[in-house]
């Protein structure tokens, strides 16, 4: 099957794609140059704007979009931007909490290559500045779903639970996060899988990059490029090898998705549940991907962005299956002729 061609939607943002945000009834991507699209359920395009930077996080309150861009954090609606605030160095992540935007930045010091101080950042809807908290943890992953979380970097480490500090089994930096079903998961530099409820979840060959849920549990992408699949307690699902992940999802029936990118190819794949592959393409480099109920999106390298629709995906998947077995079918009938 051409992955490719079994796409539903693909539209060209113009330059490489760093954020996604998908929804079942719109699609919104941004730019490594500040480009912010949005397109309907049907592929339309709703509006488009320019923020003034690279645009790293994309958060939907309602009507407003909120993204950080560049130095900016800046809020739009229907396209037009309603108001726009400097931060102190990069502009990081974003959340929701308790009625109030909350933004991370950190500023990045050349000379001793590592992030020096970091701040969290409260405004109001209406762009007004509610609180600045500043520290020396860069925060590497923020999440609202429940309690505002943030995990740490050096030299604390841990997670702050709603602006307390908290400590986890392992005093390794916080690389990624997951606020799952039924508990949250922190990815840490020594390959430790921790939990929000103290314990050791996984200990792996090398750091976690990223982890994503699945059906059964969760995978997690290391720095060495192998995908590492888990159920809840820690039995092993399965495991594949590979170049670099850059990106990873779920979703169309517990199927994963994931980028890879060897510096110079890339390459999308897609695995069922037992962790086979069922089929690859070669792209640019994968940057992002996001997945709702019915889709799964891809944002690449060339300004691509490419959107599955689980329906066409299934009928295109059951095509190939027949396919197959009606050459298989064929093959086997001149065998028995030859024989005959």
């Amino acid at each position: 099957m051409d992955l490719i061609q079994a796409a539903w939607m693909i539209r060209d943002l113009g330059q490489p794609v760093s954020a996604l945000d998908l929804e079942e009834d719109s699609v919104i991507a941004g730019g490594w140059d500040g480009a912010l699209r949005k397109w309907n359920g049907d592929g339309d395009l709703m509006w488009k704007a320019q923020c003034s930077d690279r645009i790293e996080s994309i958060l939907r309150i309602e009507d407003l979009v909120v993204v950080t861009s560049g130095l900016h954090i800046s809020c739009l609606k229907d396209g037009e931007i309603l108001w726009s605030e400097a931060l102190e160095g990069s502009a990081d992540l974003l959340a929701f909490h308790d009625g109030e935007i909350v933004a991370t930045s950190s500023v990045y010091d050349i000379e001793h290559g590592d992030f020096m101080e970091s701040a969290i950042w409260r405004f109001s809807l209406e762009g007004d500045l509610l609180n600045v908290e500043r520290m020396d943890e860069r925060p590497w992953f923020l999440d609202s779903k429940d309690k505002l979380l943030l995990g740490l970097g050096r030299p604390k480490c841990g997670i702050l639970v709603d602006g307390e500090h908290q400590n986890l089994p392992t005093d390794s930096p916080v690389t990624c996060g997951l606020y799952g079903r039924e508990n949250v998961l922190f990815g840490h530099a020594n390959g430790v899988i921790t939990s929000l409820k103290g314990e050791i979840i996984s200990e792996e060959s090398s750091s976690i990059e990223s982890i994503t849920c699945v059906e059964k549990g969760f995978v997690a992408a290391l720095e060495s490029g192998e995908l590492v699949a888990k159920t809840p307690d820690s039995k092993p699902i399965w495991k594949a090898s590979g170049k670099q992940v850059t990106t990873q999802v779920a979703g169309f029936d517990d199927m994963h998705w994931c980028g890879r990118w060897n510096s110079s190819n890339g390459v999308v794949e897609v695995r069922d549940s037992k962790g086979e592959l069922i089929v690859t393409a070669k792209t640019t480099r994968p940057r992002v991907s996001d997945y709702s109920e019915n889709r799964i999106g891809f944002g690449f390298e060339d300004g691509q962005i490419l959107v599955w629709e689980k329906g066409l995906f299934s009928r295109r998947i059951d095509q190939e299956k027949g396919e197959e077995n009606s050459r298989k079918s064929a093959l086997a009938a001149k065998l028995r002729s030859l024989r005959n």
